[in-house]
């Protein structure tokens, strides 16, 4: 008996990936049960405070968001102009509004729209999330959503906090 080489009898073998399609089918449905399908569909601007309600509805997904805090007005987290520029905006105007967040919104319409032309979406929906700390003044108020109607965005939900009974 010498140092030969090895040499396995293999012969006709094949891959059997039942078992392997298994494992991934549990991995699959574990992954899918685990997913939390209630939990928060905004995101919190920071030094934000929101209002407390008794509503139990629960929020529907949109694609964009304002964030009013006490220093600065957010689109979708990206600072937009200061809130102190929007209460210098004078409230006897008949028809105040924002005029660098219309000038946003309106290009994020457009993007909505051109997602209609392409068929990623059904139709304009003109949906907004507004987040608004409860402590900002109903006159800033009153002007964000003067400016989301004046740019298309008419269909408003506002985030509250839930209130524990």
């Amino acid at each position: 008996m010498g140092c030969g080489r090895f040499k396995p009898n293999i012969g006709n073998a094949s891959l059997n990936i039942t078992s392997m399609m298994d494992m991934f089918t549990i991995i699959l449905v574990f992954l899918i049960k685990s997913f939390s399908a209630d939990g928060s569909i905004l995101t919190n601007a920071d030094n934000l405070v929101l209002p407390n309600s008794e509503s139990r509805k629960k929020p529907q997904e949109v694609n964009l968001q304002i964030a009013v805090t006490s220093d600065m007005i957010l689109l979708d987290n990206a600072a937009v102009v200061p809130t102190e520029d929007v209460k210098n905006i004078s409230a006897e105007k008949h028809d105040p509004f924002i005029a660098k967040l219309e000038e946003k919104l309106k290009v994020c319409l457009a993007m909505e729209e051109e997602m209609v032309r392409m068929g990623a979406l059904n139709a304009v929906q003109g949906k907004i999330a507004v987040q608004i700390d409860k402590n900002i003044d109903f006159d800033v108020m009153f002007k964000v959503m003067n400016t989301c109607g004046k740019a298309g965005y008419n269909n408003m939900n506002f985030a509250v906090m839930e209130r524990d009974d």
